[in-house]
């Protein structure tokens, strides 16, 4: 099961759990360009299979694959962005 670090904080989450947010009819995706990345990073919003509300970064790996690179609470700011859409 992986380890998820957020605010000191550290959480259990089952892969499957944190995938299932694409599953989401209201999920959110936004470009992260806060840094200057060597790819192109996506952040997803939205509710997981078992009712948390999950933040996702990702980067498209091919037409048919990402790659996860890690899951977190959102702030609330990221809930009010979510709840307002």
């Amino acid at each position: 099961m992986p380890i998820i670090f957020k605010f000191g904080v550290y959480f259990y989450i089952d892969f499957e759990e944190v995938i299932s947010v694409f599953d989401d009819p209201y999920h959110i995706t936004n470009i992260d360009d806060r840094f200057d990345y060597d790819e192109l990073r996506m952040n997803t919003i939205g509710m997981t299979n078992q009712g948390k509300m999950l933040v996702v970064a990702w980067v498209q790996i091919d037409d048919e694959n990402i790659r996860v690179i890690t899951a977190f609470k959102p702030t609330k700011r990221q809930i009010k962005g979510y709840a307002n859409d």
